[in-house]
């Protein structure tokens, strides 16, 4: 079994397939199978190992005539962008058109939407189905679900990890973060600290917390009245990854000691 990681095109995200396909090489041009139909990327690398995997992905070397009708494909795509933006100005829909693909193989085009509530875009698809002579599909996603499709860059400088690693199957949508999480991880509550690129809170949140959650098992709870050095301390802090705690004396005196010079009174 191969582990193949491929950067799509033109998107330039990362995704990782499995397959028994031997003829694939570093560098080349392949098409894979996606939830869409067939994609087109460049394969970045691949690592051969007995994976117990059963899924296996389609992938195949690109042929120069993929490459071509892939990039009349990208063409139409921007193309179809424009003109269904215009045409939802033209309807006066409530609606934000986020993207557009019009994959190989395959005899329709697909618009990306937002919404805030529901649209009847029957002229529209019948506009857009007439000028382009192919099968309109109209996929809603969600706000948190813009990145994924889009790509970007997250405020800790890498991609977003909706867009790299954290995917749905079967237009499923990502799972809903809660406040919560930030609380556990002991993070500032400032919307601007904690909010993703799609204004709603880092998926980030979600896949660290359960670390922060063991973590804190062993730490006592801010406001607990703990002793260190024979003296009883008031716990206003922790660092959970640096395993300390920040103590303050009846005497108001403040200091960080690691988590084993306390015990919980």
């Amino acid at each position: 079994m191969n582990f193949v990681g491929v950067k799509m095109y033109p998107e330039g995200k990362l995704i990782y397939l499995f397959t028994r396909q031997v003829d694939l090489e570093r560098g080349q041009w392949c098409v894979f199978e996606s939830k869409e139909g067939l994609e087109m990327g460049r394969i970045k690398f691949i690592v051969s190992r007995d994976f117990p995997v059963k899924k296996e992905i389609y992938i195949r070397k690109a042929t120069d005539r993929d490459i071509e009708e892939f990039q009349a494909r990208e063409k139409i795509a921007k193309q179809a962008l424009k003109v269904a933006q215009e045409r939802i100005s033209h309807h006066n829909l409530s609606m934000k058109l986020t993207a557009t693909k019009y994959p190989l193989g395959e005899k329709k085009l697909i618009f990306y939407y937002t919404a805030k509530e529901r649209v009847d875009f029957r002229k529209l698809v019948k506009d857009l189905a007439s000028i382009f002579k192919v099968r309109i599909q109209m996929q809603q996603i969600g706000v948190r679900d813009e990145p994924q499709v889009l790509g970007g860059v997250g405020i800790c400088g890498r991609e977003v990890c909706c867009s790299c690693f954290l995917k749905k199957n079967n237009g499923e949508k990502l799972d809903s973060v809660a406040l919560e999480s930030a609380r556990v991880q002991n993070l500032p509550l400032v919307s601007s600290k904690i909010s993703g690129i799609c204004g709603r809170l880092r998926c980030c949140l979600n896949f660290e917390c359960p670390i922060y959650v063991r973590l804190a098992k062993d730490f006592p709870s801010v406001g607990d009245v703990v002793s260190w050095q024979g003296e009883k301390v008031k716990v206003i802090g922790f660092n959970l990854l640096k395993r300390t705690v920040v103590i303050e004396t009846e005497e108001g005196m403040r200091r960080t000691v690691i988590r084993e010079e306390v015990i919980k009174k």
